[in-house]
């Protein structure tokens, strides 16, 4: 899920209406959506190493403008070391730790348990800024950490106690467990990448972050070739990295920020609904995933717990002037 922290309105929002920001942010967050089923999909063919390492590959060529155009500020931030260190800290966050458990955990698990999860990174978020920026800790805060917890819970155990005889037995909970860690960093990428964003554009963050990122994934996934060999890619499987490469990267980052350039975060944050329910019901229709009681019981308590933190940042967040 992305940083709810608005570009600068003065630069970027130019030329779109509220009623297309509006329709920006549903698209992208659908567009996001789709990237579980279709990591899945991806899964089948690809080892998570070579998945990210195409996928990202992919995003850098289509990134390259954004690039080009931040390349003054880039290397500004390349000839500080503090700056250095903190893009470099960025990118193992957000883009190398966060990736690999994700998708590593995506290939054990469930589409319709990985979009759930994903919706409770906020929870993740609120913690790291108490602890580490420390933001005041609210009551609203902690009952959405309870409940989030509680739902979170319920997706990975299927139960009050886990059900390893359920569909993916323990592979499955071994799964959720590394999203769930995966969300720790993506939250470490969030909290950490505020001072940033004051010096970087954020679609500039995500582009240095996506090409930072290969240099890791790119030798990673020529040792795996090389011990495993070339993978037989099938048209689905191309389909579906082509998509989490140009809509899941690319076109919902853009979205996302384009949205945020007209309305304030606090508008923008409950379409960050759409994401958890509609990601779980793609699982469910387009490749037969099924959902317990515990996993729907768990889903109320994930959106409310993401409903709760939405109410507190509308409360706590101090925007600029329109």
């Amino acid at each position: 899920m992305p940083s709810q922290s608005p570009p600068d309105r003065s630069t970027v929002g130019v030329g779109t209406s509220r009623s297309q920001a509006i329709l920006l942010l549903v698209v992208g967050n659908s567009l996001w959506a789709g990237s579980y089923v279709a990591g899945k999909e991806a899964l089948r063919c690809l080892s998570f190493i070579e998945l990210n390492a195409l996928r990202f590959s992919i995003s850098t060529i289509l990134l390259a403008p954004v690039l080009w155009s931040g390349r003054r500020i880039l290397a500004g931030e390349l000839r500080n070391r503090a700056s250095l260190n903190a893009l470099a800290r960025l990118v193992l966050l957000g883009f190398v730790l966060n990736k690999a458990f994700e998708y590593a955990g995506l290939s054990l698990s469930t589409a319709v348990d990985v979009a759930l999860l994903i919706a409770t990174e906020g929870i993740f978020t609120a913690i790291l800024s108490w602890t580490l920026l420390g933001e005041p800790v609210t009551g609203g805060g902690v009952a959405a950490l309870i409940a989030g917890a509680a739902g979170t819970w319920l997706v990975i155990a299927r139960g009050l106690v886990p059900d390893f005889g359920g569909p993916g037995g323990a592979g499955r909970i071994i799964g959720d467990l590394m999203v769930v860690l995966s969300l720790l960093f993506e939250a470490g990428y969030t909290v950490t990448g505020k001072a940033s964003l004051k010096r970087i554009p954020p679609l500039l963050i995500i582009a240095i972050s996506v090409a930072g990122c290969l240099l890791v994934w790119l030798p990673a996934a020529a040792i795996a070739l090389a011990r495993d060999g070339m993978p037989h890619m099938t048209n689905a499987a191309w389909a579906s990295v082509g998509y989490m490469a140009a809509f899941g990267t690319v076109a919902a980052y853009w979205m996302w920020f384009r949205g945020l350039s007209v309305v304030h975060a606090s508008v923008a944050a409950p379409f960050l609904f759409i994401q958890p329910l509609l990601g779980a019901a793609l699982g469910v229709a387009m490749l037969g995933e099924t959902i317990s009681w515990a996993t729907m019981a768990g889903a109320v308590l994930i959106v409310a717990s993401l409903a709760m933190v939405t109410a507190e940042s509308r409360r706590t967040l101090i925007e600029p002037p329109a």
